[in-house]
């Protein structure tokens, strides 16, 4: 009876940071994914690792078990969140690159997030999307949900510090790199628009207005057209690193024993 207890709790435990995943990570926590059907994926994957997680001595029962139940949840969600971030990143390039073309205005709603996105916002989230299921993403979720048993045990204690600190300093490398996506695009614009002053002071009697705006998005989605090919490695790169990543905030957040 113990021992089947004992697996009851592992199950729950193991459920709880598989849902916690699928809470944060692209694709499975979008409206298109039920929350029954994440609800029983989680314990299918929870009854899975059973053999592998070892919970923690004076953390079944009660409101330690709800406790231990919690710090599943948020690790499963900084493994999401990481995973997420990946896409923000390519979104926030999207939307910025909107600014550039004109498109900043023409908003969209977002079947994915059931809010407005701007278009290119919403391109570079869905190419970021399919780049994700291309790469097998999904079997990566589940494979670093397997190794964080080696970092973080079941119910074990957290220390969020360093893991907070890290989570932040990564964000801002992600916005860094936001940005270096979106440098070709500035360049090019601005080259059009100093082509654009050239043009203006040589034939004064042109309406750069009114053609201006027109040209910046042919020019923009040329360039939309020609760069995005080459954006499957970088993205795979970025997914890879992401787990990899994920790891190492779990290795951060594990608290010491008698620390």
């Amino acid at each position: 009876m113990e021992q089947f207890y004992a697996q009851l709790v592992a199950l729950l435990l193991g459920a709880a940071r598989a849902m916690g995943i699928f809470s944060a990570a692209p694709v499975f926590s979008t409206r298109f994914v039920p929350f029954q059907v994440r609800v029983a994926i989680s314990f299918v994957l929870g009854f899975f690792l059973i053999p592998a997680i070892e919970v923690a001595p004076g953390r079944t029962e009660g409101v330690h078990l709800l406790l231990a139940a919690l710090a599943e949840m948020v690790v499963g969600l900084v493994i999401g969140f990481l995973c997420l971030m990946v896409v923000s990143v390519m979104q926030i390039a999207g939307a910025l690159i909107d600014l550039e073309m004109g498109f900043a205005l023409a908003g969209l709603f977002d079947p994915l997030t059931g809010q407005s996105a701007t278009v290119l916002g919403n391109l570079f989230q869905t190419t970021a999307l399919v780049f994700f299921l291309a790469m097998d993403g999904h079997h990566w979720l589940i494979r670093t949900l397997a190794r964080s048993y080696a970092l973080v045990p079941a119910g074990g204690p957290l220390e969020g510090t360093a893991g907070g600190l890290y989570v932040a300093r990564l964000f801002g490398d992600l916005l860094a790199l936001s940005v270096q996506l979106l440098l070709p695009f500035v360049a090019v614009m601005l080259l059009t628009m100093v082509a654009f002053a050239v043009l203006n002071r040589a034939v004064a009697q042109l309406n750069i207005f009114a053609i201006g705006l027109g040209t910046k998005t042919f020019v923009g989605l040329l360039l939309l057209v020609l760069l995005l090919p080459f954006y499957g490695r970088p993205l795979t790169a970025l997914f890879e690193a992401g787990f990899r990543e994920a790891l190492r905030i779990l290795d951060l957040m594990r608290a010491v024993p008698g620390g």
